[in-house]
């Protein structure tokens, strides 16, 4: 998902190039009669003309005090309630600095209709005039260009050309929005003449290379986004680095170059524009993960919320609902299912705009779609390990009902993902690996797309592999359809598939895929035989909570002085083995009522766990979860 950061109004008031918050109290920031006036303020205000609090409120902008900026707005709002000048300061304060879009357009719809009602409807030749009007317009774009209106966003600028009207700042918003209206080839000649023209170089060029990787040519693209990156540091303090950091970083893991991928979101992320956008962190935040590096993963998106704590203002609906996607993932890969699945239920119930990023709706609806389907199967696998409770008839019959539930939903959520891609993204254009728009977990596609007939997957694979020079897209294409020619009863060809993909994949930097393949063919085979243990073992080092989430157990040998005992592990993710020696133990011991039960590597290559207590079902869960749960 190509970061399509984009620096915004270049050419506002002055007020809205600050970004820091006031330290002020409010009940509601995003609630226009939420008036936080003092009886003093009021005492001092009420004589100032509406002037007077415009000017005031514009000089508490310059200097960061936006909440008292506001306070001043609002009460030039009650003293004239015609005044379009404060409709139209209010649209670039909750525009910029709040985030509150629909709250923004309505003030610069009404700051319209005024302007219009009292000087006529254009064109104008008053030169303040023509300013403001221009003024209006480009902030009628942004509005709704935020609010994903794309062909609204046109339109006003549009209108904006038709009268003469030129900054700097135009030829870039022009083509990014064009860009969102899928016109590429126009966008990408707006940006070119641009340039030529003088117009904002910052911004120019950064849509420029976003507009190049995405008709494939990528080396191009990063020699624009290194001019970006150049151009944005020689500005200094008033310079925004990070956005193109972080698109030439979403062009190298496109190209499977990781490393310099990382170094890009992480150089983003330090800058002080870092968490102006979710969308570094988020990157930062993906690219350790299909490293299984779940704990960076973490602290990416942790770091994020830090940052952007320090916008008390901001309300969220540029970020919550990709945070809750990044968060969801994190943890049912960490084994944390019961959070990870409600964190990816919040992601779907989320409001978020993508106006000013490439990525639209669809793409985070089949993203979290999927992720949401996959950790549901992984929530009924790891059931199916899961030690008893020791809980009555009825405790099993309610797990069993909570499974058929449970897997109904996944196979909704997971036909609903696969149709959308079908008929919203382009027939399918997210199967392209590491489509820098998609939000699909790439991994993990494989098992979602069984629900494809084979003959059409295979079809439409061949297709991608044909037009896809990048040497490592070929593993993920064979994966997919090695795990879709396995679940649809080709076992012979889909195991030979993965077991050729499984060599060639790359670790870390493909260590989801593989651990996914290991334990795709593991599911598949006698778990007796030695390749299943060399298997399970091989994930186990790679990703401990993969284990019960795919529903495999792990070979052990086990010790203990009752016979009884190691029957009771058949219900876990444990398999006792007998035959031979395995590179982990469970030694069982008792001291009077209690058990205690230690968890080993023969090689020391894991860290050891020692659970005790009364009940025996009870302890043997307790090490299940330390065991194969991910540590923070």
């Amino acid at each position: 998902m190509k970061v399509r950061l984009i620096v915004l109004f270049s050419f506002l008031l002055p007020f809205m190039l600050s970004v820091a918050a006031a330290e002020v109290k409010v009940e509601d920031p995003f609630d226009p009669n939420d008036y936080p006036f003092s009886e003093d303020q009021l005492i001092q205000d009420k004589d100032k003309s509406v002037e007077e609090l415009l000017q005031e409120a514009e000089f508490l902008f310059i200097e960061e005090r936006l909440l008292d900026g506001r306070t001043k707005l609002l009460l030039a709002l009650q003293k004239d309630p015609n005044n379009y000048q404060v409709h139209s300061m209010l649209a670039g304060y909750y525009l910029v600095h709040v985030g509150h879009f629909k709250l923004a357009l309505r003030y610069i719809l009404r700051a319209q209709q005024l302007f219009e009602e009292q000087h006529g409807p254009p064109p104008y030749t008053d030169f303040l005039l023509k300013s403001t009007h221009a003024h209006h317009l480009h902030l009628l774009s942004q509005a709704r260009l935020n609010l994903d209106d794309y062909q609204g966003a046109l339109r006003a600028l549009d209108e904006y050309e038709s009268y003469g009207y030129y900054q700097s700042w135009y030829p870039g918003s022009r083509a990014w929005v064009l860009m969102k209206n899928e016109r590429l080839e126009e966008a990408i000649n707006v940006s070119r003449l641009g340039l030529l023209a003088g117009a904002e170089q910052g911004r120019t060029l950064n849509i420029l290379g976003i507009l190049l990787s995405m008709t494939g040519e990528r080396e191009a693209s990063l020699n624009v986004f290194k001019r970006a990156i150049a151009h944005e540091y020689a500005l200094g303090t008033y310079g925004q680095p990070a956005t193109p950091l972080n698109n030439s970083g979403e062009v190298y893991r496109e190209i499977f170059q990781e490393e310099a991928a990382e170094r890009s979101w992480m150089q983003a992320t330090s800058l002080p524009d870092g968490c102006e956008h979710v969308l570094p962190a988020l990157n930062l935040a993906t690219v350790r993960m299909e490293r299984l590096d779940l704990n960076g993963a973490a602290s990416a998106i942790d770091n994020f919320e830090s940052c952007v704590a320090q916008y008390p203002l901001r309300n969220g609906e540029e970020h919550r609902a990709l945070v809750h996607l990044a968060r969801g993932r994190i943890d049912v890969h960490s084994g944390r299912l019961e959070s990870g699945i409600e964190h990816l239920r919040a992601a779907l119930k989320r409001q978020q705009w993508f106006g000013k990023i490439g990525t639209d709706v669809e793409d985070l609806q089949a993203g979290t779609l999927g992720s949401l389907s996959y950790a549901l199967i992984e929530k009924v696998r790891r059931q199916s390990v899961t030690p008893p409770d020791g809980s009555s008839y009825f405790g099993s019959a309610g797990t069993w009902l909570e499974s058929l539930k449970l897997r109904a939903e996944a196979w909704w959520l997971s036909r609903r993902m696969v149709k959308l891609l079908i008929d919203k993204l382009n027939n399918g254009e997210d199967l392209y690996v590491r489509n820098t728009d998609s939000m699909l977990e790439y991994s993990f596609l494989g098992a979602l797309l069984t629900r494809v007939p084979t003959t059409t997957l295979k079809r439409r694979l061949e297709l991608e592999k044909k037009k896809d020079n990048r040497g490592p897209a070929v593993n993920y294409y064979e994966a997919w359809l090695g795990e879709n020619l396995l679940s649809h009863g080709d076992r012979e060809e889909g195991l030979r598939r993965l077991r050729d993909v499984k060599k060639r994949l790359r670790l870390p930097a493909d260590g989801a895929l593989k651990v996914h393949a290991l334990l795709t063919i593991a599911r598949s085979i006698d778990e007796r035989s030695a390749e299943y243990r060399d298997l399970v073992e091989e994930a186990f080092f790679l990703n401990r909570a993969s284990i019960p989430n795919y529903g495999v157990k792990l070979p052990v040998n086990f010790s203990s002085t009752e016979k009884l005992i190691p029957k009771k592990l058949v219900s876990s993710p444990f398999l006792v083995e007998t035959s031979s020696q395995q590179e982990f133990l469970i030694t069982h011991g008792t001291d009077g009522n209690e058990h205690s039960l230690r968890f080993s590597s023969r090689t020391g290559r894991a860290s050891a766990a020692t659970v005790k207590g009364g009940d025996f079902n009870e302890v043997l869960r307790k090490l299940s979860d330390e065991v194969f749960q991910t540590p923070q």
